[in-house]
């Protein structure tokens, strides 16, 4: 990364927008299909913790594919990269338009999440190699902002597709997004020659960490039937086992994968629990609010995915006033203030949850996602100042692995809390607006913790200069 103020050139301009665009469509139907969970469990008869694995099996498989992304780097060139993830989106894409039944759907979203995978690292990586640190908060900022708007527009644009076509209509309308993508970036990313690696890539670190990923979501689904019981604690513990594998592999194996020794570096540790709670949450509330809106005050799709769209759409737009503020003022400001706003927000959700309107919840929303935005991409911003240029790959993999599997645990989370038991005499949509507050309740927990984890970070500050 250069260490001066100079411009940024606009091919660079160019090519951070061109991935960033193929980002967003990826993150476009993740949203957008949010909204129309309780019509898919019509069309699939299935259950609310069947149809999240939409969502989950989607972000699991974008948080593995992420890990590669150094060793992409060191046998291909970004330019070679995009058109790998292009390749893979419109594939998936095209599987889940003729999908017959939910398995070949969950299938093509997994196909669609290897190219969001292979995709979204190369965004922050061109930022990361093209732009000066004085710029940094600044340009994370406005690839942040690209993928940002994608769940201001998801939801609404689901959900007005859903109510007004069909569900199956928002795979063939992302097609000409790609399209674009393609074109702005076709001469725009460089070709920057890989820098190949003495080191073999290390599968076996690759295998135990999705063993770990897979059975840890898998646990946790588990709970949806509401006992305790074998499959789960096996489950669980395959989960600690694998992951426990995977770390002492990393402590002695030569060949290449993710360098997770960078996370001994205290401030980075820290403000990566904090952006992964972000995230989590993120994902939680996104979950909650249109299946709140169907389910208990029996609005339509089209509504549910309004509700979201202010909220989402101020907080993309404001992404790289926030940066700015990071490059000036640092990360205190940004951090504190943001995560200030960010619980009180929640604490306000809870105290409603179960008396809420679709105008209060568009308006807690707005507020939340402001909240949230301030800190959230300022928290990897923070993180990554503080290793240098040779690691920020690594670095870039960590914190967007850490991303997509807390927003796959936040939806799960969140399904379970908000679990119907059909044999209750209470009814759906009390049980659902139960559940909702339980779940914002555990969110203020979870927010209050990153003030602990954000003094962390600040005790260990010293951000490289180079």
């Amino acid at each position: 990364m250069t260490e001066t103020r100079s411009p940024v050139s606009r091919q660079i301009l160019m090519a951070i927008v061109a991935t960033g665009i193929l980002t967003f469509t990826g993150i476009l139907t993740e949203t957008s299909m949010n909204v129309t969970f309780p019509d898919l469990m019509q069309v699939f008869n299935i259950s609310i913790g069947t149809v999240q694995w939409l969502t989950t099996a989607y972000l699991l498989t974008v948080s593995l594919v992420m890990t590669i992304s150094p060793y992409l780097k060191t046998i291909f060139t970004p330019r070679n990269i995009f058109f790998i993830a292009l390749a893979f989106f419109t594939v998936g894409d095209l599987i889940a338009v003729f999908s017959p039944n939910f398995a070949l759907l969950l299938i093509g979203r997994i196909i669609q999440g290897i190219g969001t995978g292979v995709i979204t690292p190369l965004v922050f990586n061109i930022i990361l190699e093209n732009v000066p640190l004085a710029l940094i908060g600044q340009y994370m900022g406005f690839g942040t902002m690209i993928l940002s708007l994608a769940p201001a527009f998801g939801p609404v644009f689901g959900g007005v597709v859903a109510y007004t076509i069909h569900w199956r209509a928002i795979f063939w309308l992302v097609l000409p997004v790609a399209l674009i993508s393609l074109i702005l970036g076709f001469k725009s990313i460089p070709t920057t020659a890989p820098t190949p690696s003495a080191k073999a890539f290390d599968y076996s670190r690759f295998t135990l960490l999705a063993i770990a990923f897979t059975s840890f979501l898998f646990a946790l689904n588990t709970l949806e039937h509401g006992t305790v019981g074998i499959v789960m604690l096996g489950s669980f513990a395959i989960a600690i086992i694998a992951f426990t594998l995977f770390i002492w592999r990393s402590k002695v194996s030569q060949k290449m994968f993710l360098n997770i020794g960078i996370i001994k570096n205290k401030a980075l540790m820290f403000s990566l629990l904090a952006y992964s709670i972000f995230q989590f949450s993120n994902l939680a509330v996104n979950f909650m609010v249109p299946t709140y809106i169907q389910l208990v005050l029996g609005s339509t799709t089209m509504v549910a995915g309004l509700a979201l769209m202010p909220g989402s759409l101020l907080g993309a737009l404001l992404n790289p006033v926030y940066g700015r503020i990071f490059d000036q003022k640092g990360p205190k400001l940004p951090l504190l203030t943001g995560n200030t706003a960010f619980v009180l927000v929640l604490l306000g959700f809870a105290i409603i949850a179960q008396n809420m309107t679709v105008l209060m919840m568009t308006i807690l929303y707005a507020l939340l996602t402001l909240g949230r935005n301030l800190a959230f991409g300022n928290s990897m911003a923070t993180g990554l100042s503080e290793i240098g240029p040779e690691d920020r790959p690594d670095g870039n993999a960590i914190y967007n692995t850490s991303q997509q599997f807390a927003g796959a645990i936040g939806t799960t989370v969140a399904s379970l809390f908000m679990k119907v038991d059909p044999s209750s005499t209470v009814s759906t949509a009390k049980q659902t607006a139960i559940g909702s507050q339980h779940s914002l309740i555990f969110l203020v927990v979870l927010g209050l913790l990153n003030f602990v984890f954000f003094g962390q970070v600040f005790k260990n500050l010293h951000r490289v200069k180079s």
